[in-house]
């Protein structure tokens, strides 16, 4: 195969999957937005916890630290389903190591919540990130 149809080949390829590309684009903002309107409510959109659920699950499953942080909190606070502990902490942590303050903190609480030592430890490590990420209620009063 000469350069020239290489090129062609390639440039036709790529062509055909940004159709693709773009769609999960889309849908990737479109699950971002529906999390936080569902969530908050917008003009649109009363609060509705159960779609705001929905919603932050799949915008968290492609990697968004913002909304992973929220199924957190709607997991931590019992929002839109049961209070599962277990699973908020996994989200935080999931945004924590994307560097979300707000998940970053809410690990600290988790953590020092707990009397086993090890736990204290984590604590006292997300607390100093979240303090370095400038979070508000993190600082020192």
């Amino acid at each position: 195969m000469g350069t020239h149809t290489t090129l062609v080949l390639a440039t036709l390829l790529c062509s055909a999957c940004q159709p693709i590309h773009m769609g999960i684009d889309s849908d990737y903002t479109i699950a971002v937005e529906s999390c936080y309107a569902y969530r908050y409510g917008d003009k649109l959109r009363k609060i509705n916890f159960a779609q705001a659920f929905d919603w932050c699950h799949r915008a968290a499953q492609w990697g968004d630290a913002n909304s992973q942080t929220l199924l957190g909190e709607l997991y931590y606070l019992g929002l839109g389903g049961e209070q599962d502990m277990r699973h908020a902490e996994v989200w935080f942590e999931k945004a924590a190591r994307q560097g979300q303050p707000h998940a970053q903190y809410m690990l600290y609480r988790i953590h020092a919540a707990s009397n086993d030592l090890a736990r204290q430890e984590q604590a006292n490590y997300w607390l100093k990130q979240a303090r370095q990420s400038g979070y508000k209620l993190a600082q020192p009063r």
